[in-house]
């Protein structure tokens, strides 16, 4: 049977579109591309470099470089709401997790559901300055530099 201009979609192509259409709702809820601003992961990511990152906390590991919200200047990240899927509600750090919860950080362990964060460069605002960042404030982790 052949399908014309305007008729009903044939199973096979009903299910194409939907597989596709899941296929992309599931790839822009997982993956998110970000541009990297400002020198604190200098001169592993310059500014402009864009990378991939993979939503969530599942990937967290030490040495992985993270995106975390920026922590409040006076408050850090007590008090903060967990994150949302919403990428416009906060400004982001992109920043490497140094320690786990129960790992040493500036000789105290790391509180179970946090991690400390630190920018490559020396200069970088980070857990050194705000303390060890809480979990639910972690965007994902970076998965591979982009073009």
């Amino acid at each position: 049977m052949r399908a014309r201009a305007g008729g009903p979609l044939p199973a096979a192509a009903a299910g194409a579109v939907l597989v596709a259409g899941l296929g992309a709702w599931w790839v822009r809820r997982t993956f998110v591309a970000v541009t990297v601003r400002g020198y604190s992961m200098m001169p592993t990511l310059s500014p402009g470099t864009r990378v991939l990152i993979r939503r969530g906390t599942r990937g967290v590991r030490k040495g992985r470089i993270v995106v975390v919200a920026c922590p409040e200047p006076d408050t850090a990240w007590r008090g903060k709401a967990p994150i949302t899927g919403d990428l416009t509600a906060t400004e982001w750090y992109i920043k490497r997790a140094v320690a786990l919860e129960g790992e040493p950080f500036r000789g105290e362990p790391v509180p179970a559901g946090f991690l400390a964060v630190v920018g490559d460069n020396r200069y970088s605002d980070d857990s050194r300055r705000f303390g060890p960042c809480p979990m639910d404030q972690v965007l994902g982790t970076v998965v591979r530099t982009l073009g």
